[in-house]
């Protein structure tokens, strides 16, 4: 009983070792700590910055492919007129594609007569099923102001359909229509096609189309101003109205293919629109165009200085520019002219 007090007594009296963690021990805890953090949110900052990258490059190669499909499909279609044939300098029906009354001499958007001149005529050098302006903009007086014109060339394209109307629909009064048969081809305005002798006739829309590069995709007040690929199209009024094709296009050019006969073998010789002589916008068998997608704000890890060749030019110009943070990728096109 005794010992078993000692004990007890003993026990009370030892020294107690203190618990936890020393100071050194909680520094050097610390300090780890906040290496391991620092090191994921390192890796964060690199994965946010790798898909912020990714994103911008996806959104632009998605506009530029987009662009590139709906010029090429609005390209093919260039030409169609329906039954009525294609060969407009070719009598008598090419004579015979005249619109009824003073449709042509109407100002439906982009000067009188615009919008109907599917034969090109002699002093309307802006006629014809195409047609193209050389980095300038020929309607800043009518339909396409200064302020919103940026930069490249004008593309202007013509066409009926693509679908004719069946037999029995009742047409609108305020479009403008393409009326085609075997023996001749008119414009006409309002519900009522025109009269006389016809064989398999067949109404279509009348599509009138000018593309150019706007400085801006929304609205002049937009900031950052992303540029993009714009059109000027037919429709109710009948009248030209503007619509956006593609956000994020910078540059468009186009050069016009016409098929010679001179030398021992035909050959396909490419103009500037300056360049295409006035007799030979009727013989433009091919179009080649290249479009400039970019990004909609500069990525400041960009340092790219490449310039791109683009038909009578390169852009940017880097002589003057020598990086400004965008991304770009060129998108370049061939299509055939229906004939």
């Amino acid at each position: 009983m005794t010992s078993l007090r000692h004990c007890r007594l003993l026990m009370e009296r030892a020294p107690r070792r203190a618990s936890g963690f020393s100071l050194i021990e909680l520094m050097v805890a610390l300090t780890l700590g906040l290496l391991i953090v620092a090191a994921m949110l390192a890796n964060l900052q690199a994965s946010s910055s790798s898909n912020r990258t990714n994103a911008r490059v996806a959104e632009f190669q998605t506009n530029g492919r987009y662009a590139t499909d709906f010029l090429r499909r609005e390209l093919q279609h260039t030409g169609f007129t329906g039954l009525t044939r294609v060969t407009w300098s070719d009598p008598p029906e090419g004579t015979n594609l005249q619109a009824l009354g003073a449709t042509l001499t109407t100002d439906y958007g982009c000067g009188a007569g615009f919008a109907a001149s599917l034969v090109p005529r002699t002093g309307e050098p802006q006629s014809g099923l195409i047609w193209g302006a050389n980095d300038s903009n020929p309607f800043s007086g009518s339909c396409i102001p200064a302020a919103n014109y940026a930069r490249g060339d004008i593309l202007v394209l013509r066409r009926a359909g693509p679908d004719p109307f069946p037999a029995g629909t009742a047409l609108a009064a305020n479009r403008l229509y393409f009326h085609s048969d075997y023996f001749i081809g008119k414009v006409f305005t309002g519900s009522t096609p025109p009269s006389g002798p016809a064989i398999l006739a067949k109404d279509y829309l009348l599509n009138t189309s000018v593309y150019y590069i706007s400085p801006w995709t929304n609205s002049a007040t937009e900031n950052p101003k992303v540029p993009a690929l714009y059109r000027m199209t037919l429709g109710d009024g009948p009248a030209m109205s503007a619509q956006l094709v593609a956000s994020g296009i910078e540059n468009m050019q186009v050069q016009y293919g016409v098929r010679t006969t001179t030398g021992p073998t035909p050959e396909t010789r490419y103009y500037d629109a300056s360049a295409v002589p006035a007799t030979l916008w009727t013989s433009v068998t091919s179009v080649r165009l290249w479009l400039l997608a970019r990004s909609t704000t500069p990525d400041p890890s960009n340092v790219s200085t490449a310039a791109y060749p683009m038909g009578d030019q390169t852009y940017p110009d880097r002589s003057t520019t020598p990086t400004d943070g965008f991304q770009r990728q060129l998108f370049p096109l061939v299509v055939q002219i229906r004939k």
